[in-house]
């Protein structure tokens, strides 16, 4: 905690749910979204520690509100919008005015919320190609708060054949183009879904490309569960994949991953196989698909998160590596490191249950 030259109050903390899935995630919601974000708040009205920067009749004055600090989460056609009580500068908050566009900058108002509102579904985001922009404005009887909370809803899929939760940015130097990766071991995204008519989770991975398929090699989809410790009390992690042998045939399992620590050092996380994924593929174009029952992996119900859900690619095992999950032959490990979730946005899916596509 300190102060900045005017005297107002900053504090920096570390946000351990962060993004729409976990902070809008119900206080009964069993999960997490694992992230350790670096967030600094100052404040924005009232009296400061240094006098001389007071704002004239301070213990009266009024102000604009502060901005509200604003979440996005946008499942198949409905993009769900959640903010933060804004600071209400010594005046109620009336409303807060929602914008929307299409382009960055470009919002206008696409309706009002109650000045006791904190969330809002747009049931109008209907364009898979677009990608819309949001802002969230506080009023009051001063004035409207700072414009500077715009946030992205790009569309990502849906739920019962994929909801994309991460992606590997364009010009990532592990893609193929850099010739850092092989095409087959190069993540380019991973999804989740619920498929309908079923009490299954499906994970699909999407490399660049298997028209060749490595033998000795892992392709693994893992997030963060202690349900995995039903099986194995030292595990934190869940996994589904696939694995080559040495003639490059395919097999699927999931399993758990533990990851031993003695004193201050951490060991090498290692995988143990719980059984195989029967209905698991895939295809010549890189999207490797694993259904994995819920009943198996913790029985996961509707609101609940999986957390720090990530893409991992391994090739070169031998009989010494072929379940250990870090070694120089770690090829792509782009989007969770160890068992926190760094990524932005975070990778987490929230659990809609398999009765629909909806929200």
């Amino acid at each position: 905690m300190t102060v900045d030259k005017q005297g107002r109050v900053q504090v920096g903390y570390v946000d351990g749910c962060t993004d729409g899935a976990c902070a809008q995630a119900a206080a009964i919601a069993k999960g997490n979204a694992y992230t350790a974000r670096g967030v600094i708040a100052r404040q924005s009205s009232g009296r400061r520690l240094i006098a001389s920067f007071d704002p004239p009749h301070s213990q009266n004055a009024k102000s604009a509100p502060g901005m509200p600090s604003v979440t996005v989460r946008r499942v198949n056609s409905v993009v769900h919008l959640a903010w933060s009580e804004a600071d209400i500068g010594n005046a109620r908050i009336s409303s807060y005015r929602i914008m929307r566009g299409t382009a960055s900058g470009a919002e206008t108002l696409l309706t009002t919320a109650s000045g006791n509102q904190t969330a809002y579904d747009d049931l109008t985001a209907t364009d898979p190609n677009q990608t819309y922009y949001y802002k969230v404005l506080a009023v009051n009887s001063v004035g409207t708060s700072c414009g500077n909370n715009e946030i992205a809803a790009p569309y990502l899929g849906d739920t019962c054949t994929g909801l994309i939760v991460q992606k590997t940015p364009p010009g990532h130097p592990e893609q193929p183009l850099q010739g850092l990766a092989p095409a087959s071991l190069a993540i380019d995204w991973v999804a989740v879904a619920e498929p309908t008519g079923t009490n299954n989770l499906m994970f699909k991975m999407k490399v660049t490309n298997l028209a060749s398929v490595p033998p000795n090699s892992r392709w693994r989809v893992v997030w963060n569960s202690y349900a995995a410790q039903s099986y194995d009390p030292a595990a934190e992690q869940f996994y589904v994949g696939m694995r080559t042998d040495g003639n490059g045939n395919a097999t699927f399992d999931y399993g758990t991953i533990a990851t031993a620590v003695v004193g201050l050092v951490i060991g090498v996380p290692t995988e143990t196989s719980v059984g195989p994924l029967p209905g698991s593929s895939f295809n010549a174009d890189g999207t490797i698909t694993l259904i994995v029952p819920k009943s198996a992996v913790g029985s996961p119900a509707p609101g609940d998160l999986l957390g720090a859900v990530n893409g991992r690619t391994f090739t070169g095992d031998t009989s010494e590596t072929q379940n250990l999950e870090r070694s120089t032959l770690l090829v792509d490990h782009t989007f969770v490191k160890g068992q926190r979730d760094n990524g932005h946005p975070a990778a987490t899916y929230t659990v809609v249950g398999n009765v629909s596509c909806g929200p």
